[in-house]
């Protein structure tokens, strides 16, 4: 072989190596841009249950008082948190690989400032979310309940990294309508 055919075969297989590192490396900032985008994505729903005759749903007593104080002028307050007793529920969509688009719609309940209960429902696209969202679900009281609302920042709840990404983006939303 001589040395002219030799320099043509590194040059190929050189070239070869470059191109698939170069698409191995756009291939992932793009996957990395499309898991940042699940924070911007911010929900679009958000309200607050409360008491009302027509509904006899869960509603903290805190907040049936402080209904009625509302409704007969005065003002008094329930909580010594800076966050108002009460259920609230909000909406957040998220990116997860292959292009889907998948949401959560999540109501958390605060009762002096901490996270009482909290449920999720979600709509997913593809069979690998609902494995996620199952995990998610299955361990979403446990890791949630009883921390306080203030410094409430999950960030992988049941290895469900993007669901709790989604999960967090309507925390934050949460958070906005319960400050007092």
């Amino acid at each position: 072989m001589s040395m002219k055919t030799r320099n043509n075969i590194f040059l190929a297989i050189g070239s070869v190596a470059i191109i698939a590192a170069s698409g191995v490396g756009v291939y992932a900032m793009y996957s990395s841009s499309q898991i940042n985008n699940t924070t911007t994505t911010p929900t679009t729903s958000t309200t607050q249950t409360t008491n009302s005759s027509a509904s006899s749903s869960a509603s903290t007593d805190a907040t049936s008082s402080a209904s009625s104080s509302a409704a007969s002028g005065t003002s008094t307050s329930t909580t010594t948190s800076s966050y108002k007793d009460g259920t609230y529920t909000a909406s957040a969509n998220y990116s997860v690989p292959h292009g889907y688009q998948n949401s959560i719609n999540v109501s958390v309940t605060i009762k002096d400032g901490v996270i009482s209960a909290a449920s999720a429902t979600h709509s997913s696209s593809d069979r690998e979310s609902a494995e996620f969202i199952d995990s998610f679900n299955s361990s979403l009281s446990s890791k949630v309940v009883g921390q306080s609302l203030s410094g409430a920042s999950f960030s992988r709840i049941g290895g469900a990294s993007l669901t709790t990404d989604g999960f967090q983006t309507a925390i934050e939303t949460v958070k906005n309508e319960a400050a007092a």
